[in-house]
């Protein structure tokens, strides 16, 4: 028997807590919509495993060609190199259309921010990381697969980090772009322009929680850090995302000992800073349980 989707899950819940259906009648259809899906034949499971291992065989085999070539080559040679790649993997995806669509898409989307970046001596991170945005997003729209989320949050991050770079401001400006950014796809997740919205939400958590740590005073890192972790509780309260509670609790962990560190001006030691980090990712992850199971 299959499991339901989260969402499907979510809506089965939001009319049992209405009072629409009881229990029972939830765990009645729950049953009968698991039953109807159709198991995956056989013939499709194989050929998306050799769908999968053609993909990774194809980009291992790019990335030999890349390393044994890379020092011959002259600076054109290597951009143009990096170009062919991202152009073989998105031939690829194109001409397959099947499971591993989604990663060669990904892939592409990768190599060719890398392309970006070899190209421009100058600002790197930020034309690598337009140029890996621009066909994250294309590939995401083209093909929606989990597999771009995470190049595309990538690639929005470089791009800050190059934005930052060119203006010449301090690294906590760098910090304040990556908070805007991630509010920017906590925003396109919640009006479900991102489709795959757990995905979506872990990397806004991630990107908050990185850029967090840039400001350069002491105090405003691990308050904003604080802060991150109960915007990810409260979110987890809303929504039920497993992954909200887990950028809560790695929000806390991180916080708490950097908070002792300034508190007691760095007079603990590393091993006793250790085993706080230890203590508070327990509790933190003991009442992050408690949560989840109310």
């Amino acid at each position: 028997m299959t499991r339901l989707a989260h969402g499907q899950e979510r809506a089965l819940g939001d009319l049992v807590s209405a009072g629409t259906l009881s229990r029972q009648e939830a765990d009645a259809v729950r049953e009968a919509l698991t039953d109807a899906e159709p198991a995956t034949p056989m013939r499709r499971r194989i050929a998306e495993v050799v769908g999968y291992v053609g993909g990774a065989l194809l980009l291992a085999g790019a990335a030999l060609v890349v390393g044994n070539s890379w020092e011959s080559f002259s600076h054109a040679g290597r951009v143009w190199l990096l170009v062919g790649v991202t152009v073989l993997l998105i031939g690829a995806a194109v001409a397959l259309r099947n499971q591993v669509t989604g990663v060669l898409l990904a892939l592409g989307a990768l190599t060719g921010g890398l392309a970006g970046s070899v190209a421009f001596d100058t600002h790197p991170a930020l034309a690598g990381g337009v140029a890996g945005l621009l066909l994250a997003v294309a590939g995401y729209a083209a093909w929606p697969a989990v597999f771009a989320l995470p190049v595309a949050g990538l690639a929005g991050a470089s791009t800050v980090v190059g934005l930052v770079d060119l203006g010449g401001w301090s690294p906590s400006w760098i910090g304040a772009g990556l908070l805007v950014l991630a509010v920017v796809w906590a925003v396109l997740v919640g009006s479900e322009v991102v489709r795959h919205r757990a995905t979506g939400a872990g990397v806004a958590a991630a990107l908050a929680l990185i850029g967090a740590q840039f400001p350069e005073h002491a105090f405003i890192v691990y308050s904003t850090t604080f802060v991150v972790a109960l915007v990810c509780f409260g979110c987890y309260l809303a929504d039920r995302m497993p992954i909200l509670l887990i950028g809560g609790v790695i929000g806390v962990t991180i916080a708490v000992p950097e908070a002792v560190w300034d508190w007691t001006h760095g007079a603990i030691n590393g091993a006793l800073l250790v085993l706080i980090a230890g203590a508070v990712l327990l509790a933190a992850g003991g009442i992050g349980l408690r949560v989840h199971r109310a």
